[in-house]
């Protein structure tokens, strides 16, 4: 069955072209009143939604912002007569998947809609796997709309059809192995293996036998033989996350899988060669591993055929309302509750926290939030404030040991206002006091 694609078009001449574009590989459904495509986009689900911009009765804005209420995951992509990086930063800000400039190139058209189509089926199939399976994972699922998540999900598009080795660079809890879940959904190996593993979290002398596997009696302990997971990952994709803490010693034999794609198990003489696409994650820099000597430049070249660099959190808070309205669907289904939002004052506490634990934080935030509430809407008054909770211990330990507590109290709210940059109305509703409160006690700000 092809996917469904919705196109909306005031004018005839770009429906067709639309159409032409896209008609031999997708069920085409076009509309030339968005209220009336928004009225089957109620009641049908579509794997993409392509719509221009400057429409009468409904622009394509404000469409979008209404298939967004109604279907998050649902990629929009909108058409533009205007060009510009600008112009591209602000239509992704909105929250459209990607955009297409006119005037019309079928080239890429058939590329946009291509890549949305593959991220709505990785979101779709990380949520119908965690719902079946009553996972913890977001297998999968890959949230976001702002331009730098916009890069990674065209990568993704582009790099999951090939069998090149990828390597993931971000910090802890950005989402690595949820980037990599989506690379392997996908990919022509999807109905494969995705198997998983922590170069950090195996002892160093288990690690060589945890990959390649072993023969009995190979070592002390190997009371029989033994697939390593190589071996298991056959035709599929095998996950090394945190490979920047792979011991050197045994960096040469994985160069070998990556070159000759073969492996030998401990102990054996006999090497047998493996089908098995390998994608690596890191929260260290590698190249500067390899400049150090930590890691082998060979095999840091090998690995990282196509890169992708996943931002912080804090680099994309345009992406916070998004990740929070996924989560709130993710957890509501889970701790069976019905919270329908977040209140405008605990949202903007939230978009201007600097999440140094990034997007896992963020949903840990979320899930404890939805399992205390007791209300239909999450509000500051009601969960405890991530920005106060991560920081309250750890400030005072710069603090003179001899400050009075009026003093204490002016340098407590300073802390706050930094954290907020400097935003009064926000670090108020935080220390829940009135913004005159925080003018008379520490200054008002100076224009």
């Amino acid at each position: 069955m092809k996917d469904r694609i919705a196109v909306i078009d005031d004018h005839a001449d770009s429906l067709e072209l639309l159409k032409e574009a896209l008609g031999a590989q997708y069920d085409i459904e076009a509309f030339s009143d968005p209220t009336v495509a928004l009225r089957v986009l109620k009641d049908s689900e579509f794997s993409a939604v392509v719509t221009d911009v400057i429409m009468p009765k409904l622009n394509g804005v404000e469409l979008m912002e209404k298939i967004l209420k109604m279907s998050p995951q649902t990629p929009v992509v909108l058409i533009t007569a205007f060009g510009t990086l600008e112009a591209a930063a602000n239509t992704i800000k909105s929250g459209a998947f990607d955009y297409i400039s006119k005037p019309l190139n079928l080239n890429e058209i058939r590329l946009v809609v291509s890549n949305a189509v593959s991220h709505f089926r990785a979101t779709k199939k990380g949520i119908d796997e965690a719902t079946s399976q009553g996972s913890e994972l977001n297998i999968s699922t890959v949230v976001g709309r702002s331009e730098s998540m916009l890069r990674v999900f065209k990568i993704i598009g582009r790099a999951a059809p090939t069998n090149s080795s990828i390597l993931i660079q971000g910090e802890s809890g950005t989402g690595k192995e949820i980037v990599a879940r989506s690379v392997h959904a996908n990919s022509p190996r999807a109905d494969k293996p995705f198997i998983p593993v922590s170069a950090a979290a195996i002892p160093e002398q288990l690690l060589e036998a945890e990959l390649f596997g072993h023969e009995k009696g190979a070592f002390t302990g190997a009371l029989f033989a033994r697939d390593g997971l190589f071996t298991e990952a056959e035709g599929g994709t095998l996950f090394l996350d945190e490979i920047g803490e792979i011991p050197l010693q045994l960096q040469p034999k994985l160069l070998r899988v990556l070159q000759e794609h073969e492996v030998r198990r401990i102990g054996s003489s006999v090497s047998r060669i493996v089908d098995v696409r390998i994608i690596a994650a890191t929260n260290r820099d590698l190249a500067d591993l390899v400049r150090n000597k930590m890691f082998r430049e060979d095999l840091f070249y090998r690995l990282s055929v196509i890169k992708i660099e996943l931002p912080p959190l804090r680099g994309r808070k345009e992406d916070i309302p998004l990740l929070i309205r996924h989560f709130l669907t993710k957890y509501n289904r889970q701790h069976n509750r019905q919270v329908s939002g977040v209140s405008d004052e605990l949202m903007e506490v939230l978009v201007n926290f600097e999440w140094p634990g990034n997007v896992r934080e963020l949903e840990n935030f979320v899930d404890r939030a939805i399992a205390l509430s007791t209300g239909p809407v999450l509000t500051l008054q009601e969960t405890e404030p991530p920005v106060v909770r991560t920081t309250a211990d750890s400030w005072t330990d710069k603090l003179p040991a001899n400050l009075g507590l009026e003093e204490l109290e002016t340098e407590y709210i300073r802390h706050i206002l930094k954290l907020c940059d400097n935003n009064y109305v926000t670090a108020a509703k935080i220390l829940r006091v009135n913004k005159s409160t925080l003018y008379r006690k520490i200054g008002k700000p100076k224009k």
